[in-house]
């Protein structure tokens, strides 16, 4: 006969503040348990059969009501799943504004922010598992803590999102998960209040002053890489124009006058060229021997214009030649040099006693505000169909760009700022290089059969320029245009020409 094996004394205690009753064996805690299922899995874990039963007091002894189970585990799950879907949701997006800036930022202060993201995001997932534990049985000593870090990190960069979108004025894309990120920092914050999840911290006043630190120097650091940094360097790229020394041909019939054209970085920020454009012009002058009075050159100097009161340039001008000073989308580096020269014929009879014009004018971004698609040098679109023989124009450009049937081309891109920060909380904005080369109409400059071309380059809301951006708009992407001009006589040029 097998001798009776006493049972181990089973002693369930009453529950706690959250329902939990604590269960001990021989006198040793082995576990928590919720009801009284999951009791059994506690004693079956610390060695007890199965087959106890629970109702005889020689074997388990209740210290409170055995039917006391007032564990609510719905809404128990409901909250941590709710807590852990904040924090998840957060930590995505956390990730992903991180891995782009960390990769691909435009400045090092962008980076090191993207570096601090992938931390943040790394933070938030391990609070959505604490979230599990601490809405479970609290196995791990600091989950709560964790928990609270998580969204502490959660309510700020929310905030910051909502605060940067919100003052872009761009109340689209990821606007209202930023309100509904906000909204559930604040349940969030209040439930773990209620839950006093800082007992336990060892030093609390230190936690919470590196707490405020961490979101003060976060929010420091976008604010530095994002606006800062951007600003306090300005670009110096030295652009200019003049004429070498012309030469005549060997019929003394045109002249060959080389066109220097400069356009280099020295300083230490990088650009992207939006557009460029260069002009060599004739127009065409008489003597005028009683000179102009008040009335003509008080307008011309009124209107702008440089006044010349003994030459007369009513005849029209012609255009002699014209080109870009390097392709559009360039990249210019500190220390890179666009520059480029440039002969241009000037034919003595039609130029007569007129000047030579050379106009060049230059447009660009900077590479640390921003930077233009990688199709943009492919964008090119033309008002005229290229695949047919006679060029026909199929398509005008905006009215107040240029006039019906006037040709042109077009380069286009989307224009990304500095950081994925920026990106994902201001509208996008598009960059557009228009070349206009108009026709006569009268009252122009230049005369029937010619055309005087000019460069437009502006951004734009919209990727067909209908909402164009003001001045002051387009600030924060470093757009600059720059033109310049030089001027001489044919007769000087000449002159030039025939001394040895």
């Amino acid at each position: 006969m097998t001798p009776h094996r006493p049972q181990p004394q089973v002693i369930v205690h009453g529950p706690d503040g959250r329902g939990l009753r604590e269960v001990s064996v021989g006198g040793e805690t082995v576990g928590r348990a919720w009801s009284p299922r999951d009791l059994r899995r506690v004693l079956r874990r610390a060695g007890v059969p199965a087959d106890i039963d629970l109702g005889n007091p020689g074997q388990v002894r209740w210290r409170a009501d055995p039917g006391l189970w007032p564990d609510r585990p719905w809404r128990r799950r409901s909250r941590a799943c709710l807590m852990m879907l904040g924090l998840l949701v957060s930590a995505a997006v956390l990730f992903r504004v991180g891995l782009t800036d960390t990769l691909g930022a435009l400045t090092f202060g962008g980076r090191v922010m993207g570096v601090v993201f992938l931390a943040g995001a790394l933070v938030e997932t391990v609070a959505a598992a604490a979230a599990l534990d601490y809405w479970g049985k609290r196995a791990t000593r600091y989950a709560g803590q964790a928990v609270l870090l998580g969204v502490v990190i959660v309510t700020v960069t929310s905030l910051m999102f909502l605060v940067l979108q919100w003052e872009g004025g761009y109340h689209a894309g990821l606007f209202w998960l930023w309100i509904l990120l906000v909204a559930w920092s604040a349940w969030a914050l209040w439930e773990v209040s209620r839950q006093r999840v800082w007992r336990g911290i060892p030093h609390p006043k230190s936690f919470a002053t590196g707490v405020a630190l961490s979101a003060l120097i976060g929010s420091a650091s976008v604010a530095y890489s994002a606006m800062y940094t951007p600003y306090v360097a300005p670009p110096k790229v030295p652009f200019m124009v003049s004429f070498g020394k012309p030469t005549l041909n060997a019929a003394r019939t045109s002249l060959y006058v080389p066109a220097h054209l400069t356009f280099r970085n020295e300083g230490a920020i990088s650009i992207f060229v939006v557009g460029t454009q260069w002009t060599a012009t004739s127009w065409p002058s008489t003597f005028r021997e009683k000179g102009t009075g008040l009335t003509r050159w008080r307008d011309e100097l009124g209107d702008g214009w440089d006044t010349y009161r003994y030459e007369d340039f009513d005849a029209p001008t012609r255009l002699l030649a014209a080109g870009q000073i390097t392709s559009a989308g360039s990249r210019l580096d500190p220390g890179d040099d666009f520059s480029r020269q440039v002969v241009v014929e000037v034919p003595l009879k039609d130029a007569g006693q007129g000047r030579i014009a050379l106009d060049a004018s230059i447009s660009f971004i900077r590479a640390d505000r921003c930077k233009l698609a990688n199709s943009y040098p492919q964008s090119i679109e033309y008002s005229w169909d290229v695949d047919s023989a006679e060029r026909k124009h199929v398509w005008d450009a905006p009215s107040w760009l240029a006039k019906p049937g006037d040709d042109f081309f077009r380069y286009r891109s989307r224009i990304y700022r500095s950081s994925a920060v920026m990106n994902m909380t201001h509208a996008p904005d598009w960059a557009a290089m228009w070349w206009v080369i108009p026709k006569w109409h009268e009252g122009d400059l230049f005369g029937p059969g010619d055309t005087l071309p000019y460069m437009q380059v502006h951004i734009a809301h919209d990727p067909d320029s209908r909402e164009v951006l003001s001045e002051d708009e387009q600030e924060p992407y470093g757009m600059k245009t720059r033109s310049t001009s030089v001027d001489q006589p044919v007769a000087l040029l000449r002159r030039a020409a025939e001394t040895p």
